[in-house]
Parts: structure tokens; sequence; C-alpha cells
């Protein structure tokens, strides 16, 4: 990186998601928190090879827990030489964090913000935004940071915390997802919804515009319109690398690029499903059912229900417990489980509905087939593949909860634990490769991984991380709203942000708008007055 960069540090870093996304919009990292060991690891081989970057393993060595109870005695503490941040750099342009949904304190209104979320880790992070005044705050979390748990106490303070240190931050959280996106704004084929926090240094703003609140979605674009195995990423590529696309492309101008990614990829064979009795038999159901002119198709043009169908049902004895044990938690609240008895009733109805089909063979029905499966969480089925007629054109999960099939779009949400989706025409696994692909990383972090750790770790660490186009996407449209007209210059060392957003596609966009509407999140500093609103 040249001097011209752009400054950001990188917190609770993982193995660099913020940091491949501003880097190539020339951002220049200068400190790293992170405290898996794994993950770190990672980071420093994929973006610190021969980089000399302050890098902290745990960011409470560099940010300890102070006495200040708000942030006026925390900033005069500070003035008083009285709080040091270790190893983090003075001044910087950007500040990014993905960190953890932690339930901030609710013991009232008396208690002072720094009192509310001490302990936690955005404690860290605010100190460091108070004291070392960052140009940009960009903060990602779940979507359950804007759930009833914790709206109206986390995010409500987290917000409030950041427009007490003057920075431009809507008041209604802004949600991103790769799927959202086209594949030419940064997309991926992954539904991975999440909150994004952008602020902006108050100083920085411009007159009484109002804070970043999207949009959050490329306009005209269907998610439908993914494809996991054909959809191609920035590089020509699409994230799931199958035979039959390599074999396409090794006969075209992507031949280079094609023997790159099959040998990062590498062999299959230990990624396919060999303990797959499950798919035989639900292949035989869903050619049955989809075959069937005794049943009509509902409005999805599938004959299949729209809920998870549990076969033990017919089973007496283990449905009884199932009836029990909802009715147990009868009256519990938000550990209610009415949904439990409704279930099982649409099962049996299921049941009773396609018995021309579940009964037949005589001599071995498919129901005593389905029943036959050693595995609990094989003998529940859901169909989301609307009118898909086969196993091998989907994308399935096998999780405790059961065998979910969707059309082969996109992804569910990678986790951070070995739940990889299948794809069906190759009964396969994504690989850990591919589950890079699918967060929009560069091939160098795979690498690096492969040369460290067990897939089980690689796994994790993708499941773990922020998609890198979202991210991009988001900073861009955020620099647009804010600086759209500013000469360069006028932001120091954001200019070259200015400028490499300016390239990106998604700058080059607008979104539709009706005039008159009031837009949701458009106030700035606590007020609140009409706006165009946007339609995302």
């Amino acid at each position: 990186m040249t001097s011209d960069a752009f400054t950001f540090v990188d917190l609770f870093a993982g193995v660099g998601g913020f940091h491949a996304a501003l880097s190539e919009l020339g951002g220049r990292c200068v400190y790293v928190a992170e405290k898996d060991k794994h993950a770190a690891s990672v980071y420093r081989k994929a973006w610190l090879s021969g980089e000399d970057v302050a890098f902290s393993e745990d960011i409470n060595d560099d940010v300890q827990i102070d006495a200040s109870h708000t942030i006026d005695e925390l900033l005069e503490r500070a003035r008083g030489g009285q709080i040091d941040l270790g190893k983090i750099p003075d001044e910087f342009d950007v500040l990014t964090a993905g960190f953890p949904c932690q339930a901030f304190s609710k013991s009232g209104k008396q208690m002072g913000v720094l009192d509310r979320i001490r302990g936690t880790l955005f404690y860290n992070i605010l100190v460091v935004v108070a004291i070392r005044r960052p140009k940009i705050v960009f903060l990602e979390n779940v979507k359950n940071l804007v759930g009833p748990e914790h709206r109206e106490t986390t995010f409500r303070t987290i917000i409030t915390a950041l427009r007490a240190l003057e920075y431009v931050v809507s008041d209604e959280p802004t949600v991103f997802s790769p799927h959202f996106l086209s594949p030419e704004h940064g997309g991926g084929p992954q539904s991975r919804e999440r909150v994004f926090i952008l602020g902006l240094r108050g100083d920085l703003a411009r007159g009484e515009e109002e804070p970043f609140a999207g949009p959050t979605r490329t306009p005209g674009w269907q998610a439908e319109k993914w494809s996991l195995t054909e959809t191609s990423l920035a590089d020509g590529v699409p994230a799931a690398i199958t035979e039959g696309w390599l074999r396409t492309a090794r006969d075209s101008v992507l031949a280079p690029r094609a023997n790159e990614v099959s040998a990062l990829r590498g062999d299959t064979k230990p990624y396919k499903v060999t303990d797959a009795a499950w798919f035989k038999v639900y292949e035989t159901l869903v050619k049955k059912v989809s075959a069937s002119t005794n049943h009509r198709p509902n409005a999805r043009g599938s004959r299949f229900p729209g809920h998870p169908i549990w076969f033990d049902v017919t089973d007496p004895v283990w449905a009884q417990r199932e009836r029990d044990d909802a009715r147990a938690h009868d009256g519990l609240g938000r550990k209610a489980r009415p949904w439990k008895d409704e279930f099982l009733d649409k099962s049996e109805r299921f049941v009773a509905e396609f018995a021309d089909i579940l009964e037949q063979p005589a001599r071995r029905p498919l129901l005593a087939e389905i029943r036959a499966l050693g595995n609990n969480a094989w003998r529940k089925f859901e169909w989301q593949a609307q009118d898909a007629t086969s196993l091998r054109d989907c994308l399935i999960q096998v999780r405790p909860s059961g065998v979910r099939v969707k059309k082969a779009t996109y992804t569910p949400a990678l986790v951070a634990i070995n739940q990889a989706p299948i794809l069906g025409q190759d009964l396969r696994r994504l690989t850990p490769y591919e589950a890079g692909r699918v967060q929009g990383f560069p091939d160098q972090v795979y690498a690096a991984m492969r040369d460290l750790q067990p897939d089980a770790q690689s796994y994790k660490q993708f499941g773990n991380a922020v998609h890198v186009g979202t991210i991009q996407f988001a900073l861009v449209r955020f620099m647009k709203h804010h600086f759209d007209s500013v000469e360069q210059d006028y932001l120091g060392g954001l200019d070259v942000l200015l400028e490499n957003c300016r390239r990106h596609s998604a700058w080059n966009f607008d979104p539709i708008t009706t005039a008159g509407s009031p837009r949701r999140g458009a106030s700035r500093a606590g007020s609140s007055h009409p706006h165009e609103r946007t339609l995302f």
C-alpha cells in the first residue's frame, strides 16, 4: 500500500472480511484485534505478511475497563493522561468492528452509558471511538440486535452512545444481505441478514443532512435470479464449482482461472455425503408426489406444504410425548410452544392425504422406509423448493431440526459450525474454499487457511465472517450519501476512499424514491422531519 491510503483499525477482525473490503477500496490497516488464535493466525498470513501492523489477541490488553461513568468523565480522564489505549494508533480514519450481540444492563436511566455497557465488547469499541475520534465508524452485528429482546436496549444504547459522541447515525437499523445485491454490486448467493451501523463524525457532516439509511438492495434485482452453481461472481466463476462448469470453462477464455479455482477447491471426494439413506428415500418421495395426478399443486407450484413434515407423528407414543411437551410450556410467554401442536396436526394431515403414495409399495411402503431412517433428524422433511421435481436440482441442509430442501439459488446463512449445505447434483457439501467464495473472500484467505488448519476451523471462520461485497456496497453508498457532491481535499485521508468509491459500480445508481413520504430512520442527533422515502 502507498502513503495515499486511508487508514483503518479492524476490531474483532476474524479472518479479515472488513480488511478485504476496505483494502480493495484503498485502505491500509494500522491495528488489528482478534482473540481466536486460529483466526488470528489466518489473518496474519493472509493480510499482514511482511507488514508491521500492531496486532492484539485480546483487545482488553489495550482498552482496559475505566472507572468513568459518563462519556464526559471518560474524555476528561483521557485528556488528563489517565487512560492509555496501548498499541492502538493515535490517528486513523475508519473503525470497523463485527462484534457479538451482548445484552446490556437494564438497571435504569440513572446509570451512565458506560455503566450499562461495561463488561461488553461494545464498551471497548466506544472507548476507542471516544478517545481516537475516527471519521467513520462501521459496526456489523446479527439481525437479532434489532429483535424484540435487544432493539430497545442494546441497539438503542449503541445509537445513543454514538450520538453522544456527535456521530451522525440513523436511529433505525439498516439490514443488508448479499442475496439482495446483484453480482455487479458485490452481492452473493447467500441469505445473510446483518445489521450495519454506519456513523459519520459530526464535524464532517455538511449542514442538516440525514443519517445514512440505505439503500440496502440493488434496485430491480430479484434474489431468485441467483444460481449457486451458475451465476458468475466478480472473477467470472460461480460460488460453487461443479465438474460440469469446469469442463465448459476449460474450453473458454476462463481456462486459466478454472484451473486456479479447481486447485483451490481440491478433490471433492472427502466432501461427498456417504451416509445418505435419507437422500434415496426423499428423492423417491419427491418424484412420486411431483408426478401425482391425485393431488393439486398449491399456489407455489408444489404439492408439498410449506412447513416441516414430522413423519414420526405416525408413532403414537412419540406424538403424545411431543404434545405433552407443548402443553407443559403453555403460558410460558416466549418459551411457549404452540407451533409444536400446529406442526403435529399438519404432519398428520399430510400423511393422511398422501397415504396413496406413502403406503406403497405394499411389500415395503415408503412411509416405512422413512420411519426406518436411523437418525431422528432424517425423519423430518421440509420442502422449500417450490416446483422443483428432484433433490438433484436443489440445495440441502441436514440439521438437528430435519432435512431442509430449497432451490440451488442462494444458500441459507453460513454458520460457525460444520453444517455446510449439500449440492444435490453432486451429493456433496460445499468445500471450505466454496464457503469462502459464498462469503466473497479472495483466494488468499483460503490459501492461508489450507496451510494452517483443518476444515472445521475454516468452516467456522467463514461462518463467523462478514460478507465482503456487502460491506463494500454499504460503505460505497454511505460515502455517496454524505459526499456525493464533495470536491477532493475536503476529507483528508478519506479522499482516497471517496475516489475509489466513485469508481465502484454501486455508486452509479439512484434508488427509486417517492416524494413527500417520511423516510424511516431519517433523523439527525435525535431530530426528525419529513423526507423522501427510499423504496427498497
